[in-house]
């Protein structure tokens, strides 16, 4: 059986100190986080955009976890998107956030309590600018009541 090493491993394994060996100087960064959350208090439009933080220029970011309380009447599936700046689109920047509890990966159903987060394609995405990220809700919800709660880590 062979051992497999990433970049970093490799690197210090052959001398290097572990001190920003790797250009971006990944190795041993501080991960930074954006913890908000946003009381529901009337349904939210699929017009709507919903600011869930900032990541400041040069940044990169690592994940965006949203936590959704019950929205919508049972049956409801919901697609979140990520943006950054308010959309109605529904082919945004981040695309979708994925569901860590749906059956397909894409959606939410949103007559329950769950869970959607950053996919791939923008994970370690650099902000060139100080940037706020937007979430949108497709269909519009109908519940009124609840905490969105959103992380969003960068380094």
């Amino acid at each position: 059986m062979a051992s497999l090493y990433s970049a970093n491993i490799t690197k210090y394994r052959a001398g290097g100190s572990g001190d920003n060996i790797i250009a971006d100087g990944y190795i041993k960064t501080v991960e930074k986080v954006w913890i908000d959350s946003y009381a529901v208090a009337a349904a939210i439009a699929t017009t709507s955009s919903l600011c869930i933080g900032r990541v400041p220029a040069g940044k990169k970011l690592t994940d965006v976890i949203v936590y959704l309380p019950i929205l919508s009447e049972a049956g409801t599936t919901s697609v979140v998107y990520l943006d950054t700046a308010a959309t109605t689109s529904v082919a945004p920047w981040g695309g979708f956030l994925i569901s860590t509890l749906g059956a397909s990966g894409l959606i939410t159903d949103t007559s329950s309590v769950s869970t959607v987060r950053l996919g791939p394609t923008k994970a370690l995405q650099a902000m060139t600018v100080d940037t706020e990220l937007f979430i949108m809700i497709n269909p519009a919800t109908t519940i009124t009541a609840g905490t969105i709660r959103t992380i969003i880590k960068y380094t």
